[in-house]
């Protein structure tokens, strides 16, 4: 890459973020010493939701409400995987591999949770594709709860309202499973 104007083999000059980068950790894992750890891979660390880089655990607040995340926990027999922030193509990453390890192994039986999701697109369409493919293939069962009007309509235009079929709350969902 070359700067505008310049000759084909004139190198590109950086800019004050990248000079930084390249100087060295300067940024939040440079000064904060848990997040420092993490970054080094210092197993005491990992467990850590600090050193992991929660900002909820880190400030004491909630978690910015975009920041996709997922947060897994058992009811029942089931496994609940709720999908909070923005679930867009660069949030896919972040909560993909929370979703293959919950329909992982025989006869998954997996619940995802949109309601705390503050934006959901096309790829996170596909996520869930992949997430109910994977369930159908181990002889599983998934259900979807979901409120959102905006995200029922992306179900729908993408027409897996039928094979998702969600519901309301959580509470529904166990209960449709229990009878079904």
């Amino acid at each position: 890459m070359t700067q505008q104007g310049a000759p084909r083999d004139a190198p590109v000059p950086l800019e004050r973020g990248a000079q930084n980068a390249a100087r060295g950790p300067s940024g939040p894992a440079g000064r904060d010493p848990a997040a420092r750890a993490s970054a080094e891979g210092n197993s005491a660390a990992q467990g850590d939701p600090v050193a992991q880089g929660d900002s909820a655990a880190r400030d004491g607040d909630a978690a910015d409400v975009t920041t996709p995340r997922a947060r897994t926990h058992r009811v029942g027999g089931y496994t609940v995987v709720e999908l909070h922030g923005e679930i867009d193509i660069a949030g896919v990453e972040s909560v993909g591999p929370a979703l293959d390890a919950a329909t992982a192994g025989d006869e998954p039986a997996v619940i995802v949770d949109l309601r705390p999701a503050a934006f959901f697109d096309c790829s996170g369409l596909g996520l869930l594709c992949r997430a109910h493919r994977r369930v159908v293939e181990r002889a599983g069962r998934m259900r979807l709860v979901c409120d959102n009007a905006l995200i029922l309509r992306t179900l729908r235009a993408g027409r897996m309202l039928g094979v998702l079929r969600p519901v309301a709350t959580l509470d529904e969902a166990l209960r449709e499973e229990e009878q079904g």
